[in-house]
């Protein structure tokens, strides 16, 4: 939240008041008491973004018709404005923030139990407007219902066509028809163009049940997205992408049908993440009543339970997962409640440190431009030994919460990872070769952390010191070319057209030791290369 790059937390307590746990390099926690929210409390949905491109992170939370609010972060992200959006005042259950239209600038979806979900357009510089025509208007297929009963939203690139898709859970208290629209969970596919087709019973993800929750990841290390969904009057299912934007439910096969069954209609959220980093995303369940369940990815899609995971005899009812001690494994901050929604006013919440083991690891956060600040929307793959590993950056999953937009995985016993591919939203594809693990990168757009030189570059690009200039070598004399040069932070510097000449020194002799990125395109082709000043 403060731009330091560790985890802090964020939460609310009893419902209603927002507080703020900044987690310093030492691993001390300081807290912000921001206090009660406008509005009649019960705050049920909370995300968060740099919505206003000012390097630090805002907050949006809502609940029971009691109104959508932006807290935005002030220019040292020490403090908060709060604005109440326009627009329908709506039962907020889920909340995302996503760049919905591709613009570079980060929107939000608000899903409404009682009629349609709210889309709002940022207007670019952090203030919103409701949308839904220009966005998405996420209406049932079924012309009979009235668009009630979201409950869980997740915005994932499902079909692995570059662009970001929309898996709404529907479920409407009250409603036993399994084929009443107010309960049929709903799949958009977007086609790249920001236009929606509703598509949940082709790609097979209806399952006519009372879905509370879904989240998606990949749990065969496939290259695509497998689901995991919570329902509440049939079995909680595990479904597998085929590869073909098709998915086939594998619950009987998993190995842990019994337990996905036994959770009945209790169940709340479902986190997916590799806990003990070797390689393989586990899955963990929070839940109202009966037990929390943790269930290890042992490999060809099936599962077993770990016992007694978390050191406490209380159901873990909300749950979030970040790296909250530095060490490369994710730990969990969860909470205790009464009913569906009601917090705790005896427990209190608890923080636990996972004690990890000898897997090796890397972390990754992103920093986006053009594209959203966040990278919110982009894929990371990386690659080694193991094939592939996928992960998405996301603000908002699963029901009421988000986890770390740092990207984690777990490497095993690997020592090396072969490259890191990031895809951002708009387009663009950085490669990193061979970087460290053990280690949290940044990774900013449109710079390639690679080598002083990429393997493809027709020029040769070399600090000289003595006269404080980068020497450029290989420009030829029948074409220009321009340059920008980068900091560490992603902000250029520098920026110019070399006239045309064999040879060319950029002035670096007024800029602070560190590391910096300089790129040159000629004829729309970029080669990027990485000069470290000392």
């Amino acid at each position: 939240m403060n731009g330091d790059k560790l985890d802090d937390i964020i939460r609310l307590s009893s419902a209603t008041s927002l507080q703020i746990e900044y987690q310093s390099p030492t691993g001390v926690f300081t807290r912000l008491n921001y206090g009660n929210l406008p509005g009649n409390g019960s705050e049920w949905g909370m995300a968060i973004a740099d919505v206003d491109k000012n390097g630090f992170n805002d907050i949006i939370v809502g609940g029971a018709y009691n109104g959508l609010k932006l807290l935005t972060a002030n220019s040292t992200g020490t403090n908060y404005t709060t604005t109440t959006l326009g627009g329908p005042n709506i039962f907020l259950q889920n909340i995302n923030f996503a760049d919905i239209d591709n613009n570079g600038t980060i929107d939000i979806f608000a899903c409404h139990d009682e009629g349609v979900s709210s889309a709002y357009s940022n207007n670019g510089t952090g203030t919103f407007t409701i949308n839904n025509a220009g966005l998405i208007n996420a209406i049932s297929p079924d012309p009979n219902d009235d668009d009630s009963g979201n409950y869980g939203s997740i915005w994932t690139d499902y079909d692995n066509d570059g662009d970001l898709d929309l898996y709404i859970s529907k479920c409407r208290l009250g409603v036993n028809n399994p084929l009443d629209g107010r309960r049929v969970n709903i799949l958009y596919q977007n086609d790249g163009n920001n236009n929606y087709t509703e598509v949940g019973v082709a790609a097979g993800l209806v399952p006519y049940a009372q879905s509370w929750s879904a989240n998606f990841e990949d749990i065969d290390n496939d290259g695509d997205l497998d689901c995991v969904l919570i329902n509440h009057d049939v079995t909680n299912m595990i479904y597998v992408n085929n590869g073909n934007g098709t998915f086939t439910d594998i619950t009987a096969s998993t190995g842990i049908a019994t337990e996905l069954a036994s959770i009945g209609g209790n169940g709340i959220q479902v986190i997916m993440e590799d806990f003990d980093n070797d390689t393989l995303v586990d899955i963990f369940i929070t839940v109202r009543g009966g037990n929390h369940y943790l269930f290890k990815n042992t490999g060809s899609n099936t599962f077993s339970p770990v016992t007694n995971p978390f050191p406490t005899s209380t159901r873990i009812q909300t749950a979030a997962v970040g790296d909250l001690d530095n060490d490369g494994f994710l730990d969990v901050i969860a909470a205790f409640g009464n009913g569906y929604n009601g917090p705790s006013s005896s427990i209190s919440d608890k923080l636990f440190i996972n004690s990890g083991n000898a897997n090796n690891w890397s972390e990754i956060t992103l920093q986006g431009s053009p594209s959203n600040i966040n990278g919110i929307g982009a894929r990371i793959e990386i690659y080694g030994a193991w094939g592939k590993q996928i992960r998405e950056v996301r603000s908002g999953e699963s029901y009421g919460i988000m986890n770390s937009m740092m990207t984690h995985f777990g490497l095993g016993t690997n020592s090396s990872i072969t490259k890191i591919v990031v895809k951002w939203p708009s387009g663009t594809v950085d490669e990193l070769f061979n970087p460290n693990i053990n280690e949290s990168i940044t990774i900013v757009e449109g710079i390639t952390l690679s080598t002083n030189e990429t393997s493809e570059s027709k020029f040769k690009v070399y600090p000289n010191p003595t006269r404080g200039n980068i020497t450029i070598e290989g420009l030829q004399s029948s074409a220009n070319v321009n340059y920008e040069l980068y900091d560490i932070t992603g902000k250029i510097v520098q920026t110019k057209t070399l006239l045309s000449s064999t040879n060319m020194n950029v002035n670096i002799s007024h800029l602070q030791s560190g590391i910096y990125f300089l790129n040159l395109y000629e004829n729309n082709k970029r080669y990027v290369h990485k000069v470290v000043k000392d």
